[in-house]
C-alpha cells in the first residue's frame, strides 16, 4: 500500500522548469489530448519529445521515439498520458532509464504506478492536469481558477 505524497506548487514548478519534456502515450491524431498538449507545450517554449511504441520506425520525426529507452539523456521529465493498463509499464521503463521526474496525468494513474514511483524515489506529480499549470488558457484556465476559488490547488 502507498500513501500519496502531498504535491506542492513547488513540485509542479520544479517539474515545469525543465527545457525538455517527453510525452509517453503521444498520438499523431491532431484532435487527441496528447496532440493538444504537445502543441501547447511547444508554444510555451518546451522541447517536446513524443513516445509511442506504435510509431512506425521509417516514419519517425526528429522528436518522435518508439520507446522511453530511445529518448536522449536530456529527456529526464516524462508526462504519462497512457491508458491505465499501460501506465505501470511506462513507469518501469522510465525508472530503468534513470528518469527522476514523472507526471502521471489524471485518468492515467494507477496505484501500482504510484507505488513504483514511490519505491524508486521518483519526483512524482499525479492527480493534476498539466494543462492547468503550464500557463493555462481557455477551459484549462477556467478550471484552474475554479480550483483556486475552492482552495483545491497545491500550495
Amino acid at each position: 500500500m502507498y500513501k500519496l505524497k502531498r504535491i506542492t506548487r513547488q513540485d509542479i514548478d520544479n517539474f515545469l522548469s525543465a527545457d525538455t519534456l517527453a510525452i509517453a502515450g503521444a498520438s499523431r491524431n491532431e484532435k487527441s489530448f496528447s496532440a493538444s498538449l504537445i502543441n501547447h507545450l511547444r508554444l510555451k517554449g518546451y522541447n517536446v519529445m513524443s513516445v509511442n511504441p506504435n510509431f512506425e520506425e521509417t516514419n519517425l520525426a526528429k522528436s518522435e521515439f518508439k520507446s522511453i529507452a530511445d529518448l536522449p539523456k536530456e529527456a529526464n521529465n516524462i508526462v504519462v498520458l497512457t491508458s491505465p493498463s499501460r501506465t505501470a509499464s511506462v513507469v518501469r521503463q522510465a525508472i530503468e532509464k534513470g528518469v527522476k521526474n514523472i507526471w502521471i496525468q489524471q485518468k492515467s494513474e494507477t496505484p501500482e504506478a504510484i507505488l513504483l514511483c514511490d519505491e524508486a524515489g521518483i519526483n512524482l506529480i499525479s492527480h493534476h492536469c498539466i494543462f492547468m499549470f503550464s500557463q493555462a488558457q481557455g477551459v484549462h484556465k477556467f478550471h484552474y481558477n475554479i480550483m483556486r476559488f475552492f482552495g483545491k490547488l497545491p500550495v
